[in-house]
């Protein structure tokens, strides 16, 4: 990914989160130096779900459901079958929804609070929240 898509792609995240956050979303991502483009969002139901651009020739965001980290589950599940391009708030409730569903499934354990997984984040200050 060049820089000019990099510049897209983190507009466009940006631009999602904010209407997320008008929603009740709390919505975090990588500083505009990093060269990562990633970020975290806490849903209104107190999940978090992690989004990147797809790695294999970024076709789209992918999105997953972060929880306890254990050595069966590891420390997330993927949350939509295929990266999509839409980031509306339908996509980002299906993706929750879908996440919680495979984390079920899995015998994930999620976290008891979005605060117990801020404060088990060893970078949390190297994220920016969008409003």
């Amino acid at each position: 990914m060049n820089g000019e898509q990099m510049k897209e792609y983190r507009a466009k995240l940006i631009e999602s989160m904010k209407d997320l956050a008008a929603n009740g979303y709390k919505c975090f991502i990588e500083p505009e130096d990093s060269q990562y483009l990633y970020g975290h969002v806490i849903t209104p139901l107190d999940n978090v779900l992690y989004v990147q651009r797809d790695s294999f020739d970024w076709r789209g965001w992918t999105f997953s459901l972060q929880y306890v980290p254990g050595r069966k589950n590891g420390s997330g599940c993927g949350c939509l079958e295929d990266p999509v391009n839409d980031l509306s708030l339908a996509i980002w409730e299906r993706a929750e929804r879908e996440g919680l569903a495979f984390a079920r499934k899995l015998g994930a354990t999620l976290y008891e609070s979005s605060e117990k997984w801020l404060a088990d984040r060893w970078n949390k200050d190297a994220e920016i929240e969008v409003k």
